[in-house]
């Protein structure tokens, strides 16, 4: 995990992650996960993953939607 994105001010709106780590058959991932809170304290959630196969991505996208 990179330094300082784990801390979430308690008045915060906005919030970004950036993850790091190696998923099964050692392919290296970086994650950038941004959520959102509205006035209706409703929240939204934005995922950008990048690892050297494909595949890896789409299945951390889809292990995250279900």
């Amino acid at each position: 995990m990179f330094q300082g994105t784990e801390v979430v001010a308690a008045n915060s709106r906005s919030h970004t992650c950036l993850l790091s780590g190696v998923y099964i058959g050692n392919v290296k991932v970086l994650v950038r996960l941004s959520f959102g809170v509205d006035s209706a304290k409703e929240v939204a959630m934005k995922l950008a993953v990048r690892s050297e196969d494909e595949g890896v991505s789409d299945a951390i996208h889809e292990l995250v939607a279900n």
